[in-house]
């Protein structure tokens, strides 16, 4: 479908940019979308007054009331600074409207680095359908409209950085919408990908498609939230980032001759799908993964 607009991949997306980015507007009628900023403006959804958007590339996370998750992202942030030494990124926490995190949570997020943008929550259209802890997971649908950054790297909160980004962030999408890989389900490789590590262009005119798709009836796979919709709306219009950047651990346990053709030590993001990383054993059937995230500050 309509693909966001294919800024290059280098160039002024590499660049160090002053801190305020060209026209910057915060559309504050956005209760779920319907951006009212034409799509050259450099435009965000942050309801909160100190979000200031300081470069081109940005990787962001989301999080809920669920305080594991908290943690998570305390670690993920300082994963990501260690890994992004050369191109300069905004480290950018979603925060639900209805659910502030609290002034102890932000001085310990802030401390490692993130900035708070504050959306709106956006509903998911079938809510009974809706796996629960997945029924917020639509708010990331926001990141379409922060067209401040030329790139967003957005990667959920159960994920881990061990190798530099630079690649990534960098990659050639080929005219792709998104960047994503490929997805494992009941123990099987199948053709839909899995979005907890996304790259993507913002574009207001994506986000509003986007907005008009979710809400026009069509029919998806309501259980797996922001996922389903996604693959059901790019179907097989995405680029294939890679497993080493997006290493699901239900490979380790499904796929174990797959995961085995890698060297461990060359996985840049580990993605803690099967065993969330806050419920890590030394000595879990996923030790070797278990033992990187146990370990990390």
């Amino acid at each position: 479908g309509g693909a966001a607009a294919g800024a290059a991949a280098g160039g002024a997306a590499a660049m160090n940019v002053p801190a305020i980015r060209g026209q910057i507007v915060a559309d504050k009628s956005a209760e779920e979308g319907e951006s009212k900023t034409n799509d050259g403006s450099r435009t965000h959804h942050c309801l909160n007054a100190d979000f200031q958007p300081k470069h081109a590339i940005a990787v962001w996370t989301m999080i809920n009331d669920n305080s594991h998750y908290v943690t998570s992202a305390l670690k993920l942030g300082n994963s990501v600074k260690r890994n992004t030494q050369t191109t300069p990124v905004d480290l950018i926490v979603m925060e639900l409207e209805h659910k502030p995190l609290g002034d102890e949570i932000w001085n310990s997020l802030h401390a490692v680095g993130y900035q708070r943008c504050v959306v709106k929550p956006i509903p998911p259209p079938n809510l009974e359908r809706t796996r629960k802890d997945l029924r917020e997971k639509f708010g990331v649908l926001h990141v379409w409209a922060m067209t401040v950054y030329d790139r967003i790297l957005f990667l959920d909160a159960d994920t881990f950085v061990q190798n530099s980004l630079e690649t990534l962030i960098h990659m050639d999408l080929h005219g792709k919408p998104i960047g994503v890989t490929k997805d494992i389900r009941d123990k099987k490789w199948v053709k839909t990908f899995n979005s907890g590590v996304l790259l993507l262009e913002p574009s207001v005119k994506e986000f509003d498609r986007l907005i008009h798709l979710l809400r026009s009836g069509m029919e998806f796979d309501y259980v797996m939230s922001d996922q389903g919709f996604l693959n059901a709306v790019y179907g097989s219009n995405w680029h294939e980032i890679g497993f080493l950047n997006n290493a699901n651990i239900a490979l380790y346990k499904f796929q174990r001759q797959f995961w085995d053709k890698h060297s461990f030590q060359d996985i840049n993001i580990i993605h803690y799908t099967m065993e969330k990383p806050w419920k890590c054993k030394p000595h879990s059937f996923y030790a070797p993964m278990c033992k990187v995230w146990l370990e990390a500050e």
